[in-house]
């Protein structure tokens, strides 16, 4: 049975670019140290190319933000959101 694959590209605070993959339901990577967005486009495609060959689709795992995301804000983001306990 095929696996939903996701992922997303961020920036770093360093100015390089990074790439989360998650492998449904629960295995997740990180791959970082890109130096341009269009190096992690790539190989992202890359990972299209193979996961395609084990018949596992890869999405974007927030399409409303196409672009890469910046880690500072997703994880004051997170930092900040409200918990069931709240």
């Amino acid at each position: 049975m095929a696996r939903r694959v996701t992922y997303q590209i961020f920036d770093m605070p360093d100015g390089r670019f990074s790439v989360t993959v998650t492998i449904e339901p629960d295995k997740t990577m990180v791959r970082t140290g890109f130096a341009t967005q269009a190096d992690a486009d790539a190989w992202v495609e890359d990972l299209r190319h193979i996961m395609s060959a084990l018949g596992a689709p890869v999405a974007l795992a927030f399409p409303d933000y196409p672009g890469s995301l910046p880690l500072n804000e997703v994880l004051t983001f997170i930092r900040t959101a409200p918990t069931e306990a709240d």
